[in-house]
Parts: structure tokens; sequence; C-alpha cells
């Protein structure tokens, strides 16, 4: 059926500053709806691919390419390493630790040829492990930390202190300092309070290892040593691990490129096809602070004073290492210089994430786009500016587990990093969850995606599908290598041909297809922007309105254990902060506002257009919001304070700030911010305001919506497109666990609008009713909205919506017969099965039957079958003849032409998670589920209410 439909053919603008490479990988989207069904292959979603070293065929490396390819995988990224426990069997060990070897590249090369016919894009990791480095990579090439070690100063020369902490041969002294120790707490463990005016460098005082340096009663020498981390990629499939390599030396960054991925290897001539990227993981190394051989220079360069006498601010035991942190969460800096000691790390830490990004990423960038191949990269794990550091990775990467919560406000902190800089794909590690191993679930699935697609993500990269291998030692199904019961590892998610529900991954993966295609089109599109002050988010905070929080569906799985907590070493402030603005944030989202934080670095470039938007690299925002600031950059002030002059929209909620965050000249320059902020918060007026409450009647009206919610709803999440000719198209998800209407009023000129319906492929005109567009949204679903000046011809689906407010049921069957393996429950309500003695631990797909009698079809109406609760896809058929398989909440499909007038039977196969059997198996002694033992189990099966639905 063809109607006429507006926009759609879209030539977009080739974004600015692209290099060759990046102008092959991320051309322009041009958004056809005749595609909207079937996208290209590129836009499907790709997987982790972890391969057990070389223990590895080259037949089934293409047999495993097929199945990606015949069930709408877009690419897969390739993860050699060595997480094979126990590795039993003549020769395994030897094969797994064979990486890196002629006979490892041979079959990946021949997989590569079978990828490049099947039009499979292919990512590598860095190497095989993580950290990334290798037997290639020196001690002394590796990550640097900076230690120190103390001593009593005196009247006689003493001994030079070596670092107290990873001492090494080959550490270099960096400064020798000496004051007055106000409090000695060595026997405590506590933190040293020392007179900064006391403070001086006394590094040439050192002579023949000794300092040669009198000093009064109560003094005592600091000696700082840039020590080699010795940190080893864990898991590596070679048998000498080496070192990794030093992400803060651009020479080292390209050695390990050219060793990795060098002439060597053989994969040149398939760089660009198929091979698109290289990708580094988060962060997350193991220096107690981050230390390079230019840090000093480069530090006084950036921040315009010398560090060194300053350097007792910033030790902390853990302050940059994660598994510190997560052992010694209450860890406490070892020295304190006075109260703004806060300042100190931050210029530190300002200095890390600029030397970060000159030597990691933008050395990174530079390998791999001259030879026609992408960087892509998860730019956080230590405290850093994190949307600049998006904006240098060709793909920027975000993870379901980021910052420990995985929350909507620290996915966007990638998000909206990519958008200021015009990055077009914005990847996701998608549904790996901590403690979550073998509850993922197609309606999880679909949850996890929703939750990115309305935080900006527009590709899907699960995390991941093992290669088909069963060593022995492992259950049934094979290697699974994050659920190992010996080494306690448990994470999310298995997704490969001995998951129950990968008979529906193309389903699945199609749904992702296609809404990717539509993320894809156009540019992201937010009215407003958020200022970010920190340099770090918080792992403590988590929007208690969110689903999916840490991964869990609540009420559905097991609750989530105790576990260890990744503590930032943050200020309380920084904390409080995110949490007093939670609720602002829900009220943009259910307003239908859409936001993007902005970092400082945007803010000072930061312009006004003549028609009073804010610009910043060709994006335009309706308004900027400053939310009870703690502080903000001088010169981000400065700026502010010019554009508010000129007419800029600004929303200032709270107190005007009265402090920057730097060290140098602090008190000159706070009193400086303080002066720009007090002119600006005169200059806007009306725009500032106290509390949040006043923000619908001073500053709302002020933002106009080309799409709006004609009442707020809380229910909502969205994310918006802005096409070249002016359409829109608005993702909307539902995120509750009721329908909900939503009623849409466009602005003057868009009178075209439709929905796309992501699920099926389906493209529906939307009508007005009663002066808007409504939609009935079903539980945890997603739609999206388009809206357009313009006409064209294009496909559009006839199929009838299942609308709950107007249908009635007419048949609500109560005894069903479920025969579950070789369990039957004959005669039975529905029931959750982990109420049930018999099927409690029992994952076996279920065939539920039963009848119903319909005594009139009516012609003029549709029939639909409504399920209700479903744990967790159901296959249905109904009087001998299948109808549709359905994984997705509502679980509500059309059966008018497969209805009878009189008797009808029902048949309805459940598939189950795996989880309720391993924990069976658990609780039966299996050794390889023994963490399961006394676990909650899944809640599974039909729940109903079943009912036949009259429309």
């Amino acid at each position: 059926m063809k109607r006429l439909f507006p926009f759609i053919l879209l030539a977009i603008t080739p974004l600015k500053a692209q290099t060759q490479a990046e102008k092959y990988w991320l051309p322009s989207v041009t958004f056809s709806a005749e595609s909207f069904a079937h996208p290209a292959p590129q836009f499907a979603p790709f997987t982790r691919w972890w391969l057990p070293g070389n223990d590895i065929t080259p037949e089934e490396l293409k047999r495993e390419i097929n199945l990606f390819a015949d069930n709408h995988f877009g690419g897969v990224e390739i993860q050699p390493f060595a997480l094979v426990m126990p590795t039993h069997g003549k020769g395994r060990a030897d094969r797994i630790m064979n990486y890196d070897t002629p006979a490892y590249y041979e079959n990946i090369k021949q997989m590569l040829a079978e990828a490049q016919k099947r039009n499979l894009i292919v990512d590598f990791t860095n190497g095989s492990g993580w950290p990334p480095g290798g037997p290639h990579i020196a001690k002394e090439e590796g990550n640097l930390t900076l230690e120190f070690g103390i001593a009593n100063l005196g009247a006689q020369p003493i001994s030079l202190p070596r670092a107290s902490h990873l001492d090494d041969p080959t550490a270099k002294l960096v400064a020798v300092l000496a004051g007055k120790f106000l409090n000695d707490t060595t026997a405590t463990n506590k933190t040293f309070r020392i007179d900064p005016k006391t403070l001086i460098n006394i590094t040439d005082k050192v002579k023949n290892n000794t300092i040669q340096y009198s000093a009064p009663k109560g003094w005592k020498a600091i000696a700082f040593w840039s020590v080699p981390t010795q940190e080893t990629p864990m898991l590596i499939a070679k048998r000498e691990a080496g070192y990794v390599f030093n992400h803060f030396d651009s020479l080292q960054v390209k050695k390990n490129y050219d060793y990795l991925f060098g002439e060597r290897t053989g994969l040149a001539p398939y760089f660009g096809k198929p091979i698109r990227a290289i990708f580094n993981d988060s962060y997350e190394f193991k220096a107690n602070r981050h230390f390079s051989d230019d840090f000093i220079r480069f530090f006084k360069q950036q921040r315009g004073y010398d560090p060194t006498p300053y350097l007792p601010a910033n030790m902390w035991r853990g302050y940059n290492n994660m598994y510190e942190r997560m052992a010694h969460p209450a860890n406490a800096p070892y020295f304190s210089l006075g109260t703004d000691d806060w300042r100190l790390r931050y210029d530190y830490d300002l200095t890390l994430s600029d030397l970060l990004q000159k030597h990691f990423l933008k050395s990174s960038k530079h390998w791999t786009n001259a030879r026609n191949l992408l960087h892509r990269t998860q730019t956080y794990g230590l405290n850093m500016d994190i949307m600049a550091a998006a904006g240098l990775a060709s793909i920027p990467e975000v993870e379901t587990m980021l910052f420990s919560k995985g929350s909507e406000n620290g996915y966007k902190l990638i998000t909206s990093g990519a958008h200021l800089y015009n990055r077009p794909i914005i990847s996701c590690e998608t549904a790996v969850y901590f403690k979550r191993a073998y509850m993922t679930t197609p309606h999880k699935l679909k949850l996890t995606f929703d939750k990115l697609f309305s935080s900006g993500v527009n590709q899907i990269i699960y995390h991941g599908t093992p290669y088909r291998y069963f060593p022995e030692g492992y259950p049934k199904e094979g290697w699974y290598p994050f659920y190992n019961s010996a080494l306690g590892i448990d994470f999310s998610s298995n997704i490969n041909e001995n998951n129950p529900f990968w008979k529906y991954i193309s389903q699945i993966n199609q749904y992702a297809q296609r809404a990717q295609y539509v993320l894809r089109s156009g540019k992201p599109q937010a009215d407003v922007l958020i200022y970010y002050p920190f340099l770090n988010y918080s792992e403590e905070v988590a929007n208690p309105r969110e689903v999916m929080i840490a991964g869990e569906l609540k009420d559905t799985e097991p609750p989530l254990p105790a576990e260890n907590k990744n503590v930032a070493y943050n200020r309380v402030i920084d904390t409080e902060w995110l949490k007093q603005i939670m609720p602002l944030i829900d009220q943009l989202n259910q307003l239908g506002v859409t936001w993007d934080w902005i970092n400082d670095a945007s803010l000072r470039e930061l312009s006004l257009l003549h028609n009073k938007r804010l610009s910043i690299r060709g994006n335009e925002y309706q308004s900027l919001i400053l939310f009870r600031l703690p502080y903000i950059q001088l010169k981000s002030a400065e700026n502010l304070q010019k554009l508010a002059k000129k007419g800029a929209n600004i929303l200032l909620i709270g107190d005007v700030p009265t402090q920057q965050p730097n060290y140098f000249n602090y008190q000159k320059n706070d009193i400086k911010t303080q002066k720009a902020m007090q002119a600006l918060a005169k200059t806007i007026g009306s725009h500032h305001i106290k509390e949040q409450a006043e923000m619908l009647n001073n500053w709302y009206p002020s933002i106009q919506l080309p799409i709006t919610y004609m009442q707020p709803n809380p229910a909502l999440r969205q994310q918006r497109r802005k096409l070249s000719d002016d359409s829109y198209a608005q993702f909307i998800w539902n995120e509750s666990d009721s329908w909900q209407e939503v009623p849409i009023q466009t602005e003057k000129g868009l009178e075209y609008a439709y929905w796309l319906d992501a699920t099926d492929g389906s493209i529906r005109v939307a009508n007005l009713e009663k002066g808007a567009y409504r939609y009935q949204l079903p539980p945890y679903s997603s739609i999206f909205f388009m809206a357009s000046k313009q006409m064209t011809e294009m496909p559009l689906s006839s199929k009838v919506l299942y609308n709950p407010s107007v249908a009635k049921a007419i048949a609500t069957p109560e005894k069903w017969h479920i025969q579950a393996g070789s369990i039957k429950v004959e005669n039975t309500a529905l029931f959750d099965w982990k109420t049930h003695p018999q099927l409690k631990y029992n994952s076996a797909p279920a065939v539920y039957t039963t009848e119903f009698v319909i005594n009139t079809l009516s012609p003029s109406k549709h029939y639909f079958l409504s399920l209700g609760k479903v744990y967790y896809a159901a296959d249905i058929v109904v009087n001998g003849k299948k109808v549709s398989s359905e994984v997705f909440i509502p679980f509500v499909t059309d059966i008018t032409p497969y209805l009878q007038q009189g008797s009808n039977t029902l048949e309805i196969t459940i598939t189950n998670a795996a989880y309720n059997d391993f924990v069976g198996q658990a609780e039966k002694g299996e050794k390889v589920f023994k963490k399961l033992k006394g676990s909650d189990t899944m809640s599974a099966g039909l729940i109903g209410p079943v009912q036949v639905m009259e429309q």
C-alpha cells in the first residue's frame, strides 16, 4: 500500500574535520523510508567475539561468520584471551597460548576473507587480554606511577629514601621536598599534615644517593619517584605476558600498534575491507597516581605554575587504581597541605586528561586513520574530561556497567561528548552486568537497547559471543568465559547458539538494526545543554526513577548480592550535586526537552548566532542550564558573561558560584569568577532562579520544542534527530510497566506526521485526534515519531494496532495443561515456576495447551491474543496454525485470521532462561555452578492472564 510521506531522502553535509578514513567508514547517512524495514547490515548490532587464544580452526571461524551474517549481525569484534579454566586435554594449553603466531594469523586471515564475502565488519581489540600490551613491551616502557619515600631530616646527611611502594631499580627521581610536618601519624597510617609555607625543593641537595641538607627539628624529606607500574595484561594468551604499554607516551602507543597490527601480522590487506577499527577498553590501570616523563613540563605549560612543591597533595594510595579502591575504599591522602588540596588534585587530573588526549587518543587516531582504520574506545577510567576525550575517538563507546550503575546521566557524558564534537557513531558494550550471568532474556535486551537509544547510543556491541568450544570441565553448553565458579567470575551476557533465546536473535537484532538506522540519520538535536563541572562521575549515584540500574530487573530476577563498589575518591560535593540534579533531569525528560551535558572546553568555544541560539562546532542549542554550581572555570565564566550580554538564553539555578577549581592565583581568580557570574546573573534576569520549582514559569516558556508532549509524562524518555530538510525523528521510550497514551503536538509547518515501529519495520500515518497525534505506547516499549513539512511517496502498513483502551476480553482460558520436559502439570491455573517445587529448577521449553470458545465472530472487528506476563518468549499456535513468535512486551498478537466460531485450541511454547536449571545443578553439587548454590531463581513460565480481546 502506497501513501504520500514526508521528508525522507536526505543528504547530510559531511562532518567537519573528518579524516579520509572517517569519510570512508562514517559517511553521512541518506535515510530512505523504503529501507526502514530492512536497513543495510552496517546498522545491525555487532558482538564481541571471544576466542580461546589460538585453540581455533579456520573451518569453525568461517562457520560462525556465516552464522552471524545469517542472523542479522553487522559485525564482530575479535578478542582472543586465555580465560579458559581448566585447560584439560592434550595440547590445549599450548594451543590457547599460541596467540600472536603465524598459525594464529593464518586462522584469522581465513576468517577475514569469509567476513569480507559476507559483508560483515570486523573490529579488533588492541591485542590479547587487557589492558593492552604484551611481551613486546619492556618493564620500563609500561605505565608510570608517582610514588614517594619519607625520611627524617636533621643536621647530618641522610640516605635518599626510596619509594615505599612499587620501588624498582629503574625508578627515576622526580624531586625531593623538605618541610615541617605538623603531625606524625605514621603508626596509624593517617594523613600527614604539612606546613605548606615551609615546603622547599631540595633536589639539588641530592649527591650520591644522599641528601646533604641540614633542617630544623620536625622536618622531613619526601622523595618523589617515577616508577614503572609493572602491570601486565590480564588473561593474555601468551606464556610470557610482558607489560601494559605506557598510554602517556606517544612512542609506546605507536610501538604497540606497529607490533600488534604491523606488517608481520599480514593483516594490512584487510584494513578497510573488512577491518574497520582497533578497540581500546576503558582506562583502568594499576597506577596509584599516573605520571609521565613530560608531566612536570607539560603541567607548567598548561596550568601556569610548577606543580613540584605541591606534589604531596596528590599522593593517595589507589587514587588512579580501581582495584585498590575496590579493596580499600577508605584510603585517605598521605599528605595534606590545607583546605585547597582539592584544587591541586583537580589540576593534576586535568593535566593527566590533557596528556592522555595528546599521547594516547591523538596518536591512536593518527595511527589508525593513516591505515584506513578507526579508533574505537571507551573514554573513561580515570578522572578526566570525558567529553573532550570522546571527541577525539573516531567511535566513542560506553558500556552498560558504566560507573558501576549504568545510569542515563553517566551514559550521556560519552554521548554528549560525541554530539558536541560531531562523532556520528556512539557504540556501547551492551548487556554486560555484574552478577547477572545467564539472566539475559529478549525482554532484558530490548530494555537495555531502549535505555541506551534514549541516552544517545546508536551502535549496539554485545558483550558477547564465545567461540563454539567444548573443553573438558565445562557444562554441556560449552565454554562461556565470564562465568566461572572457581575464579568467582560472574558477568552477563552469553549471546551464542547454546543460549535458549538464540532462535530469536535475528528478530531481536532486526529491531536494533532498524532503530540504529534512524538514530544515525541527520544529526542529534538537543534543546538545551547542562554544564557538567566535574572531571569524574560519582559511582555512588543512580537516578532512582530509572530501570535497569546495575542490570537488575526487580521482581523478576534474584536481587543483586552485596558486592564490591568501585568507589571514586571524590569530595562529597560531587556526589551530592548529582543527587540534587536528578529531579531537574527528570523534569526535562517528562516535558520532552532533549538535553546534553557540556564541558568547560566547549563552554569556552560557545558563541551566539543571530537567532540567539548557542552554537558550538556547527551544533545549535536554545539554552544553557547552570545548576547549583560548586565552581566553574574562569574562562568559562568570562565567556558566558559575554554571551549573556548578547542575549543568550541561560538558566542559572541556585546561588552564584564563588570559586573556580584551579590552584594558580586562585584567590584573585575566584574573585574574577564570582564577579563574572554575578554580572551574568543580573543580565539573565528572570532566568536566575533559586528553586527548581520556578523553572516552569520563568524559563520553560522560552524553549520552543518542535515536538511537544501535551502534558508532562514521567514515564517517557527521548532522543531527537534533526534531518537535513528540517524534519524531525524522535525516539520515544516508555520506561514504565504500564501503557501510556502519548499525545503530541508539533510546531507550525510540521503538517505530516508518522509512527515508525522498529519492532516490525512498519510505518503508519499519525492522525490528528482532538488536536494531537496520539499513540498507545505499551509498557517498556518504544516508537519513533517523525514529522515534516514535505511529502513524498513511501510504503505504509495497513496492520491494525492493538488498543487496550477500547479492546474488551471475550475469552480468558483458566485451565491449562503444561508439558516441560518429562514434567506434566494438568488442569492448572497459570503460575510462576519459581513457586512450584517440580518446576523451580526447570528451564526446559514448556508447551501450554488449552481450549476456549468464541460464540460470535464479527467480520468488522479484530481479535487479539494478549498473553499478559511471559517469562520470556512465546511461540503461538491457534487451531494448529503457527501465528507468531512474541519476544517483546506487550506480548500481544493479532489472531483474527486463525479464529473460528465455537471451540478453539491454543498452544503456547514458552522459552525460559537457563539460569534456574544451573541453580538446580548447583543444589545437586555440580562444581561448575557451585557459586549459584542457595541463590534465588528467576521468574519463569507463562503467568498471564491470557485473554482473547475483541477490538
